[in-house]
């Protein structure tokens, strides 16, 4: 190998130093690099945390107000609840009046025996309640007392001059008993040695005539609604009728009614609501929003008479203060004679209404007069009954209304034996419901729920 010139080893000598020199500024823009890259992390790290700290900090701010509304919420609620609590206690104090307060009865005992009897004090029960609500008494405009300095009364709600509950009290007997055809048959205490056969027999009996009453009630509520649309043909509202009263009873037969309305088992099956999911309850109802379940009830047809039913045993209705469309059913189903029921029931009289229905009329404005005189519109059968006797003559039609009292008077009377109170309580804009119902006679609940 030859030896290397000057200028070849000069040239190999520069090379290598060019190549140091490379490497070192290699190094020096690495070394460069990487410090940047550190600040460039250090500045990413803290955005993050930042964004996490501040969602944090969002987050607990949300929850934080939210635990303000729903502790204000709860407090609202429990006010508006005690609220509703304390004017249902009121209520149940002015209607157990006889039972609570022995004076009451020496105080009534002077307005003499018939009076006594048929004072119903629980129709002021809410009388007493308005009292605690607005601290003054009134009296046809005239104020009577005036509590409002008084702590105990006069409770108020968030609002400047709102009470903080409300009070409504109805008698539970004006009400329809969807329960009637499946209450249990009452044998005669006083004949135990009855034959078993013949015992059953008046059993189905009565059941058979409790349907037929049941027949008559509804079909006074829902008739108007075949004139409306919600029923196609009076069969179809019939058809309801049938179902209703074979979703109580106890049997698996269909029910039946002849010509001349008695019921009698038609033979074959009950509606089948596999289809639906369920079986036929055959047992009384529990609530009225049970009937929503019968083959037949819509839910138009519900809505307009769910607040005229019950599923209390409440015995005969309260003409005081029944649905007048129940009134009619009964009342013209007592008229014997098909020509005068069609006339008196089904064509129009000199007013354009057939005549039961000015006389209905008539009637509503007399319980509505009684009522805001503080006085029961009928205190005995015979009264209600010589209304319609005598409503003829006094309108000059010249049309009797032929009212076959022993007919009307197994459905209809004029004693309250359950009355309901829908308690209101209100506090800002949150409102509680306590609805109750209470038997008259020994002063106990017999439901009360909360809406």
């Amino acid at each position: 190998m030859s030896e290397r010139t000057p200028e070849e080893k000069g040239q190999a000598k520069s090379l290598r130093e060019s190549l140091k020199l490379g490497n070192a500024a290699v190094r020096s823009a690495v070394r460069v690099q990487a410090k940047g890259n550190e600040r460039g992390i250090a500045l990413l790290m803290a955005l993050v945390v930042t964004a996490i700290l501040g969602s944090l900090s969002i987050q607990f701010s949300y929850n934080l107000r939210a635990n303000l509304y729903m502790s204000g919420n709860l407090e609202a609620a429990t006010q508006a609840y005690f609220n509703a609590r304390s004017a249902t206690k009121i209520a149940l104090l002015a209607v157990n009046a006889k039972q609570n307060f022995p004076q009451m009865q020496q105080f009534m005992s002077l307005m003499g025996q018939g009076a006594s009897t048929r004072l119903e004090i629980w129709q002021r029960a809410c009388d007493f309640v308005n009292i605690f609500a607005t601290g003054k008494a009134e009296f046809f405009g005239t104020n009577l007392l005036d509590f409002t300095g008084e702590k105990a009364v006069g409770a108020k709600s968030l609002r400047e001059g709102e009470a903080a509950f409300t009070c409504k009290v109805t008698a539970e007997d004006a009400r329809v008993n969807v329960n009637r055809a499946a209450a249990e048959p009452v044998i005669d205490p006083n004949r135990p040695d009855l034959d078993p056969a013949v015992a059953a027999q008046q059993g189905l009996a009565q059941q058979q005539r409790r349907a037929a009453q049941l027949y008559v009630q509804l079909g006074g509520l829902l008739q108007p609604m075949v004139a409306q649309g919600l029923f196609k043909t009076e069969d179809e509202l019939l058809e309801l009728i049938l179902n209703i009263i074979d979703w109580t009873d106890s049997d698996t037969t269909k029910s039946d009614i002849d010509p001349q309305g008695n019921f009698n088992a038609a033979g074959g099956a009950e509606p089948d609501y596999g289809q639906y999911g369920y079986e036929s309850k055959n047992a009384k109802m529990d609530t009225v929003g049970e009937i929503q379940l019968v083959e037949g009830m819509s839910s138009e047809a519900y809505c307009l008479i769910r607040d005229k039913l019950t599923v209390f045993s409440t015995d005969k209705i309260n003409v005081n203060d029944a649905d007048l469309a129940v009134l009619k059913g009964i009342l013209c189903q007592s008229i014997q004679d098909e020509v005068a029921r069609a006339q008196i029931c089904l064509l129009p009289g000199l007013s354009g209404l057939p005549p039961i229905d000015d006389a209905l009329i008539a009637l509503e404005s007399c319980r509505n007069l009684k009522k805001q005189v503080y006085s029961t519109p009928f205190t005995s059968m015979s009264r209600f009954t010589q209304f319609f006797e005598q409503f003829p003559a006094a309108l000059g039609t010249g049309i009797p209304l032929p009212i076959t009292a022993s007919i009307v008077n197994q459905q209809l009377g004029v004693r309250t034996k359950m009355v309901r109170i829908e308690a209101e309580g209100i506090y800002g804009d949150t409102k509680r419901k306590m609805v109750s119902v209470v038997d008259t006679s020994t002063g106990a609940l017999v439901h009360f729920h909360y809406e």
